[in-house]
C-alpha cells in the first residue's frame, strides 16, 4: 500500500479541538441573527400553521372514523 508522499502531518489532537472552537466563534460572530420583533412573529406564524394543521388533521380523522363505525 503506498502512502502519499506530500500529505501534510497531521496537527496534535488538542490544537485541532482548540482551532475547531476559534473557527466555529469566528463563523458565529458572522451570523446575522434575528431581531426580538422577528423572532416572536415568526414563532407566531408557526403556532398559528400548527393549530391549522391540527384542526384539519382532526376533521380528516373524524370523518374516516365515522366512515368506518357506519360500514357493515
Amino acid at each position: 500500500m503506498a502512502q502519499e508522499q506530500n500529505a501534510a502531518p497531521r496537527r496534535p489532537l488538542g490544537a485541532r479541538i482548540i482551532n475547531y472552537f476559534r473557527e466555529a466563534r469566528a463563523e458565529l460572530t458572522r451570523v446575522t441573527w434575528p431581531s426580538r420583533q422577528e423572532v416572536i412573529e415568526s414563532t407566531q406564524v408557526i403556532l398559528v400553521f400548527a393549530v391549522v394543521a391540527m384542526v384539519v388533521l382532526g376533521l380528516i380523522d373524524t370523518i374516516f372514523r365515522f366512515i368506518t363505525v357506519r360500514l357493515p
